[in-house]
């Protein structure tokens, strides 16, 4: 069976694109206003994060908001150094998984912490920023 020819693109792509907050606006609103919160599932009572419309464990559509607090312990972090072409014009930056009490665990930038310093178990703070777009999101920093 012969193969087909290919031409490959090297070209950069750009993606455009709106995302609908309507759902999880209490999240973004409560990262405005100091408060780290997420869902929980009103039918099975599954914690989710990220926030969701519907529980991916029993797929029920009712839900509340919990605080998750704002404190967690590093669970593990990678350094990148190699960044993907939507992050070039970035330093290389360390990405951290967070563990709040309650066991829910979330993923984020850590920022203010040399690579060295970023261990197991260091006490981490999540804190909200905006893009330079204007869009919220949220990081860890050292507590």
């Amino acid at each position: 069976m012969s193969e087909e020819p290919t031409l490959h693109s090297r070209r950069a792509l750009i993606l455009k694109f709106d995302l609908p907050i309507s759902k999880t606006r209490e999240f973004w609103e409560s990262l405005k206003n100091g408060k780290f919160v997420t869902t929980k599932c009103m039918k099975c009572g599954n914690v989710c994060f990220p926030p969701q419309s519907d529980c991916p464990k029993c797929m029920g559509g009712e839900f509340e908001w919990v605080d998750l607090g704002r404190d967690a312990t590093l669970i593990t972090c990678t350094h990148v150094s190699v960044r993907p072409p939507s992050f070039t014009g970035s330093d290389p930056y360390i990405i951290a998984i967070g563990e709040f009490p309650g066991g829910t665990k979330v993923l984020a930038w850590l920022e203010g912490v040399k690579r060295e310093e970023a261990m197991p178990g260091m006490k981490l703070r999540v804190e909200g920023r905006n893009s330079a777009e204007g869009n919220p999101f949220y990081v860890f920093v050292r507590a």
